[in-house]
């Protein structure tokens, strides 16, 4: 293969294989595990102005062919985070790789977060700043920013105000909305909108008598969600013209293909890490594979070529 790079947006990465925040930690947690060196990028997991408990427990239960997880944007808080774990992450990650995840309440909680984070990063230390406006587990901000089209672009438009490292708009897919959502990201400036493809779903304890899950409802996960991952990558694709990171269900070198075919520029890899660490590496060397057995140059010969 002649070219493992791609480019999203001003961004350019090593390859499209990125690891989800929330499930690839804050990293470094990887090193024992697996060669971080290689993979694309990782976005850590959401950080918050203040300190979060999460949701009550139990926050993760099994389901056929997935799981459910409601954690709650679990976080120490920005402050702690910068002092304790950016210098950690920072040891074992190239600046390239680094993806900053932020959540927040509404927007003058998240540019509190950004802020701070701008007193110790430069476009030097980071590649680029999520907004994860995609979580579903929460009642304020987060997910329910996913909802509006207006909200996702005030949000956006309020933090590149403040900064000129590059901005990742996250959002779930779980309102019918969600093309315009992906336009309101692309207008305000964003070098990329990032897809998370979890519908909600609940299941009950036949025993208890009781919702499995502490929160009663929570987004599903894993390989039973792929077809709408998709199928969502598709719309957004032809709705946009920023890239699109796709995520949901992506457990194969296979399934990175199917979805960079629909529209995807790089690959968000979630809950395939909590069974095999190794994933993201093992999937980018399937990748590499299909590309070098059919001719294929450069990653940017995938992205959207299922297109009719």
């Amino acid at each position: 293969m002649k070219c493992k790079e791609i480019k999203i947006g001003q961004l350019k990465f090593a390859n499209p294989v990125f690891g989800a925040s929330g499930c690839v930690g804050h990293g470094y947690e990887l090193q024992d595990y697996t060669d971080i060196s290689r993979v694309g990028a990782l976005s850590m997991k959401t950080v918050t102005y203040d300190p979060r408990i999460g949701n009550k427990p139990p926050r993760i239960c099994e389901v056929p062919n997935g799981m459910m997880t409601s954690i709650g944007l679990q976080n120490p808080g920005a402050k702690k985070y910068i002092e304790e774990y950016l210098p950690e992450i920072k040891k074992v990650m190239r600046p390239d790789q680094i993806i900053i995840s932020v959540g927040g309440n509404d927007n003058e909680d998240y540019l509190r977060t950004v802020d701070m984070f701008l007193e110790t990063c430069t476009e030097d230390d980071i590649a680029a700043i999520e907004l994860n406006g995609a979580c579903p587990n929460v009642k304020h901000g987060g997910g329910v920013m996913s909802a509006s089209a207006d909200a996702m672009y005030e949000l956006i438009k309020v933090v590149k105000k403040h900064t000129d490292i590059p901005l990742i708009g996250k959002m779930n897919t779980n309102f019918q909305n969600f093309c315009d959502v992906a336009k309101g990201i692309e207008a305000a400036g964003a070098e990329a909108v990032y897809l998370v493809s979890t519908p909600m779903g609940l299941r009950i304890d036949i025993k208890r008598r009781k919702p499995m899950i502490g929160n009663v409802v929570a987004p599903v996960n894993g390989p039973a969600v792929f077809p709408q991952s998709v199928l969502k990558t598709w719309n957004v694709y032809k709705s946009v013209n920023i890239p699109v990171i796709a995520s949901g269900g992506i457990y194969t070198a296979e399934d990175a293909v199917e979805i960079m075919m629909a529209g995807a520029a790089a690959v968000g890899i979630g809950s395939a890490q909590f069974i095999n660490p190794n994933a993201m590496n093992e999937i980018l060397a399937g990748l590499v594979q299909f590309c070098d057995d059919n001719g294929i140059d450069s990653f940017v010969e995938l992205t959207g070529s299922a297109q009719i």
